[in-house]
Formats: structure tokens, sequence, C-alpha cells
């Protein structure tokens, strides 16, 4: 009985830790802004500090960093971990640190090991993965989500705010996209998670996203659009905060948020735009 008794209280204990664990589990998050493509440096690192102020010190939200390019390596081999759903906030440009030039590593660079661990990144203000100056072209989306034919074209495409869009991110509005993701091209394990903003304001039966997320189904990878548009004055701070901070946190595990903690809380960080 003595030894049965044990046994019990052992598994209740590594049941207490694992639970302590989870609910622990926090999501860092590095912001590059030294190089960028359809928004000048100034007004992307305006929007980074729009968004740090916002979901820095917030539940799940572990540390954040704005740092260049030379620390990105090394942050981003560090937070390389099994699901650990870390996030690189990207405003259109992938630095060579970690996907070298005109993918001269299709696969295995520093970013896709990322990615393919369950990691995420965000990108706005121009195609993802397309790289400063056409240095990745197409094939920086494409290897990255290993589905060869995958574009992102087409300039003002109209995108409506999704119910979901009305609900978790109340500073988006209808807008015009030039670089929305093809849902209709999404393939290799990928789906569209959540719909911010699409062509038909709806995402059944939508071809169109941004905002969005699209997920790996197998790794949990994610890819958070957010505003690709060219030279546009998008609130883009605010709403990839209001994404990551109103549905990334709690689906991903991190520290889950209840419903009325959300909103009141995220309006009343938010900081007059610059």
């Amino acid at each position: 009985m003595r030894i049965v008794f044990i046994f019990v209280c052992v598994l209740c204990v590594a049941s207490l830790i694992l639970c302590m664990s989870e609910a622990d589990a926090q999501v860092d998050v590095f912001v590059y802004t030294q190089t960028t493509q359809w928004i000048g440096q100034p007004a992307a690192q305006a929007e980074a500090d729009i968004l740090i102020d916002m979901i820095e010190g917030a539940k799940g939200i572990g540390n954040v960093v704005n740092d260049p390019a030379n620390a990105l390596a090394e942050w981003t081999e560090k937070h390389t971990v099994k699901k650990g759903q870390h996030l690189i906030v990207l405003f259109g440009d992938i630095p060579p640190e970690i996907y070298p030039v005109g993918n001269a590593k299709p696969e295995g660079s520093i970013a896709e090991e990322f990615l393919d661990a369950g990691n995420t990144f965000s990108n706005s203000a121009d195609y993802f993965f397309w790289g400063l100056g056409n240095r990745n072209a197409e094939g920086g989306l494409q290897n990255m989500m290993d589905i060869p034919g995958i574009l992102q074209w087409d300039d003002d495409t109209p995108m409506k705010v999704t119910p979901e869009g009305e609900k978790l991110t109340p500073t988006l509005k209808d807008y015009a996209c030039d670089r929305p993701f093809h849902i209709d091209q999404i393939a290799n394990g990928w789906e569209l998670e959540i719909a911010f903003a699409t062509n038909t304001g709806k995402a059944d039966g939508a071809t169109r996203c941004d905002p969005c997320i699209i997920r790996h189904t197998e790794t949990g990878a994610r890819l958070i659009q957010v505003y690709q548009t060219a030279n546009q004055d998008d609130p883009k701070g605010e709403v990839i905060a209001e994404i990551i901070l109103n549905y990334y946190l709690e689906t991903v595990g991190a520290q889950a948020v209840e419903p009325e903690e959300k909103l009141p809380v995220l309006w009343g960080n938010i900081k007059t735009r610059r």
C-alpha cells in the first residue's frame, strides 16, 4: 500500500510540474527593422515601437527584442525549439543572416529550421520572404513553405474585414492589399487557420487574405501576414499586436487569456499613432 501511495504521489507531482510548465509557456518576440521594403526604416521603427509598447509585459509574452541583423541569427538558432511558437516580426525583408541571398540554401536555412520546428514569422510591407532588392524573389516563400508554385501578386486587391477580424482586430478596416496570401494555392500540409480580412469578407470560399494566419498542420509552424502594402500608412503595429494579444497567445497555449481580459486591456495600451 505504501508503494502505491508513493507512486500516486509521484504521478501527481509530475502532472503538477507539467501543468505549471504549460501555464508558464511564453512567446519570445524578435522585431526586425534594420532593413525594410515598402516602408521606410523610420516608419517601420515607429510601427515596431507601437507593437512593442502594446505587447511587452502581456501575459504569455516573454522577452521582446528589437535588434539588428547581426543578433538575429543567434536568436533564431537559440529559439529553434519544437513547437516553441516564438515569433520573428519582419517589415518586408528577411536578412541574409538567416536566409542566404538568392535562395542559395533552399533547404535547411536558419530561417527554415526555425519555421519547421513550429515557430512563427510575421511580415508586413511587401511580399513574404522576397528579400531586399529582389534578393530571393518568388523563391523565398516557395522554399520556406515547400510549395513550388505559390505566389503573392495582385496589386490593390480589395480586402474586407471578416467577422473574426471585427472581433479580434478592432483597428482593422477594409482596405486594398498589394501582396495578399493566395489561399487557393496553399498545399503540402499548410492551411488557412484564421482570416481577419479576405477578398470576400469571410473565410469560406475566399481566395485571397490579409491579415491572416497560415498554419502547418503537422509542425505547428505559422505565417502571419499583416498589411503587405506599398508605402501605405496602415496601422501595422496595432493590428499585429491585436492578433498576438487577442488570438495568437491563447491559441498556442501561452498563458491563456480569459475573453473578458482581452480587448479592454488591449485598448488601454494603445498609444497615439506617430
